[in-house]
């Protein structure tokens, strides 16, 4: 069956970037090529190809069901692809396990979190410290650097489970970086967030894209998305129907009837400004 039609020019420019990189043009910390994932005769992920370059961050877009957590799945290996290649900065990882990916640098995050009842924030930190770590790190946090880096030095001493569910995942994150990703994906990291905690969530993801992090963002506030990514994916159907700015997402008429609706507006003044 053939996968769903995209809109003209979007996948196509990604797909030549894969295969004759320009010299002007960072070169992949992440390259997807025809990923498939079925679930019985239900295609989940159909056909995607994708690339991040260091520093960028890419939006995944798309209705429920539309399979973007299932595209991160098969991407970090919590689930096996049936065809297709990932390569993490030039290695082949598809048929490695995901916790040979992460130590290759390839990182996600899950939507809900599962806090610790009995460790402090601060030692949560600690034991995520000791876990294996990329070869090759230019960076190398303390825990205590990274109390201090995202402002989290008043919640050092509180059990993570008592914490706001919002500081809770930027704790989350701030354990994420102490394992020094190369790539990284997130799974719907604004879900359940007040939004008094959503601005410091989103300049903790600011900072892994400005240290030179290739960022995957799955969220459903899609406001959020345009505003930090420079560039969206979406999905319906688990194929891809438009890949380019968001902007251009806005208006593209198959991104409209799938996912946003006719009537859906955006600030488009802040589109992009912080990416």
């Amino acid at each position: 069956m053939p996968s769903a039609p995209v809109s003209q020019g979007r996948v196509l420019t990604a797909a030549r970037s894969m295969s004759a990189p320009s010299t002007q043009v960072a070169t992949p910390a992440i390259v997807a090529r025809n990923l498939v994932r079925n679930f019985g005769g239900l295609k989940a992920v159909d056909n995607v190809s994708f690339t991040i370059a260091p520093g960028e961050l890419m939006g995944i877009l798309g209705p429920n069901g539309a399979g973007k957590s299932t595209l991160i799945n098969v991407v970090s290996g919590l689930i096996p692809l049936e065809s297709g290649s990932v390569e993490i900065c030039g290695t082949r990882v598809e048929t490695l396990s995901m916790p040979a990916r992460a130590r290759l640098g390839l990182l996600r995050s899950f939507q809900n979190t599962r806090p610790s009842e009995e460790l402090t924030a601060r030692d949560y930190l600690r034991v995520a410290s000791i876990a294996p770590r990329q070869k090759g790190s230019n960076v190398i946090y303390t825990p205590d650097d990274l109390l201090s880096l995202f402002d989290l030095g008043p919640f050092a001493n509180t059990i993570l489970a008592d914490l706001p569910y919002g500081v809770q995942k930027m704790f989350g994150l701030a354990a994420v970086a102490l394992c020094q990703p190369r790539v990284l994906f997130l799974d719907e990291p604004f879900q359940g967030v007040a939004e008094a905690e959503m601005s410091k969530l989103m300049g903790v993801i600011r900072h892994f894209q400005k240290s030179g992090v290739a960022i995957g963002l799955v969220e459903h506030n899609v406001q959020s998305v345009l505003d930090l990514c420079s560039r969206v994916l979406v999905m319906e159907s688990g194929a891809v129907i438009y890949e380019g700015p968001g902007d251009g997402a806005l208006r593209d008429e198959a991104v409209r009837t799938a996912y946003l609706g006719q009537r859906f507006k955006a600030d488009e003044t802040r589109i992009g400004a912080n990416a």
